[in-house]
Order: C-alpha cells, then sequence, then structure tokens
C-alpha cells in the first residue's frame, strides 16, 4: 500500500513539472508555426522553457552597438544608430510566425494610442527586428499585412531584417534576449518583450507584452528621456520619481514609501512656514 502512494506521488510530482513547463511556456511567449527547416536538431528534444528568461540585473544598463545594418521591407539599407538620439521601443519578431509575434505588435500599435504625453517620430521611435536568419524584406511585407499595417507603418515605426545574418546574436546577445527553434514544434520559442533604449542606446527597461499597459508605456519613454529632459522640470521629476519599476510584475507601481515620505516633508514644511507666518503677524500687531 506504501508502495502504491509513493508511486502515485511521483506520478502526480512528475505531472506537476510537465504542467509548469507548459505554464512557462505560456509565460514567456512562444509564436506560430514557421516556415522554413531550421538545422538537423533530433525531434525529441526538449527546450527548458525557464533559460529564455531575462537576466534584467545584467543587461539593463548595456549599450546597444549602432553600426547594424537593417533592411525595411522594402530592402533599403539603414544603421540602427539613426533611430537613436531619442528613446528607442525595440520589438523582436520573427515574420513567419502565425502567433505571438504579430500579437505583441498590434498590442504595441493599440498601447501607443493611449501614450499622450509623447508622440511616435517626434519624441520617440520604435523598431522591430527579426531574429530569423531565414527572414528577408518579402516574408516582412506579408508579416506586416498579417499584423494590421498593409498600409503601411506609422511615422517613426520601422520594421526589418538584419541584413548581416551573423550579427543577429550580437544584438539579441547585448540585451539578454534568447530563443530557441523548436523542431517538435515546429516554432521558435522566445520571450514576448519590448526593449527601451535611452537616447545614448542604452537598455532602460524590459515590458513584457501582455501585461503593460499605456501608462506603463509612457513612464518608460520619460525614464529612458532623462539624458534629454531638464531636471529641473517638476512634471518629469513627479513621473519619475512617483512610480517605482516592479521587476517582479514586469510594470511600474507607484511608490508608497515616496508619498510617505512626500507627505512628511510637505507637513513638516507646512509647520514651519505656518509658524514663521504666525510669528511675523503677532509681531506686527504689537
Amino acid at each position: 500500500m506504501i508502495k502504491t502512494s509513493s508511486y502515485h506521488a511521483k506520478a502526480s510530482w512528475h505531472g506537476m513539472i510537465h504542467v509548469v513547463a507548459l505554464l512557462l511556456v505560456a509565460m514567456f511567449g512562444y509564436s506560430g508555426v514557421a516556415v522554413a527547416a531550421y538545422g538537423n536538431v533530433t525531434k525529441d528534444s526538449v527546450v527548458d522553457p525557464g533559460v529564455l528568461k531575462i537576466d534584467e540585473k545584467t543587461y539593463l544598463g548595456e549599450k546597444v552597438n549602432y553600426d547594424f545594418v537593417l533592411q525595411d521591407e522594402t530592402g533599403a539599407d539603414f544603421q540602427l544608430g539613426s533611430l537613436l538620439g531619442k528613446p528607442l521601443v525595440l520589438a523582436l519578431s520573427y515574420y513567419t510566425c502565425d502567433g505571438a509575434c504579430s500579437v505583441i505588435n498590434k498590442n504595441l500599435s493599440e498601447t501607443l494610442k493611449g501614450v499622450e504625453r509623447w508622440k511616435i517620430g517626434q519624441d520617440y521611435n520604435v523598431l522591430t527586428v527579426s531574429f530569423d536568419q531565414h527572414d528577408t524584406p518579402a516574408t516582412l511585407a506579408e508579416f506586416m499585412k498579417k499584423a494590421g499595417f498593409a498600409d503601411g507603418l506609422p511615422s517613426g515605426w520601422k520594421m526589418t531584417t538584419m541584413r548581416e545574418k551573423e550579427n543577429i546574436e550580437k544584438l539579441t546577445g547585448s540585451m539578454g534576449f534568447k530563443f530557441f527553434w523548436s523542431p517538435r514544434d515546429a516554432l521558435f520559442l522566445h520571450p514576448n518583450v519590448y526593449i527601451m533604449l535611452s537616447p545614448k542606446g542604452r537598455v532602460t527597461r524590459y515590458l513584457y507584452g501582455g501585461t503593460i499597459s499605456a501608462t506603463d508605456m509612457e513612464l518608460a519613454i520619460t525614464k529612458a528621456m532623462g539624458e534629454k529632459i531638464a531636471a529641473a522640470n517638476v512634471i518629469d521629476f513627479v513621473v519619475g520619481a512617483c512610480y517605482s519599476y516592479n521587476y517582479k510584475d514586469g510594470k511600474y507601481t507607484i511608490n508608497i514609501p515616496l508619498f510617505v515620505a512626500a507627505g512628511g516633508l510637505i507637513f513638516g514644511l507646512s509647520l514651519i512656514v505656518g509658524s514663521f507666518s504666525y510669528m511675523k503677524f503677532w509681531r506686527v500687531r504689537t
């Protein structure tokens, strides 16, 4: 009887591990079926979804290479650095995907419509880059139709492939973005994440695609813009200071301790100013 219970316990434990693995895949995102064949990896191979998690503490503040040459849907070349000088929202995708990649780009478009403080193309840029070496301007053009951009992209947003394919891993590796081809499922496993770059090309934030709001994006742009906005701007200071980035949830939250401290400071200053005014009033009376 004890052996049977032990057997069922082990079976339940293994079943639980399997469920957790599937949930992790869903959490970090995987995309739809790709057309091309990728390498000679055995179909029995299994990728641990946990390795897709980005080590934010290691890569925040890292600087991206300006000189990567990208190609848009027309095949025209330009350097990544041409989009810097202002904050850049970077989305890494692949264009034969029938699932999450088109969704995160659609969602990004909808999210940016709610960003009222900053204007795309004027205050910040957006860049989608394929991490699939088999993508071409032709597959990019098809992807744009699937993602709802058949009539073109907003000014300030470019979707691209990498001209020199060996540079794909240099770009993704510099930001801690990992992706794996799954022969069994015929798709890429990868995080669904927007990466925020500062005007100088440094990684300032990771925003996970399924959880962000327009407020999250607006605040991330404001933070990234810190190199350009004057410190004396009270509004930007308050926006930056009153929100803290919650690494666990992948989003901004109100900085309650700061509000408590600020409230105490304001109350103290009010007492001092009030006392001084009261004393001055009575001196005049007497």
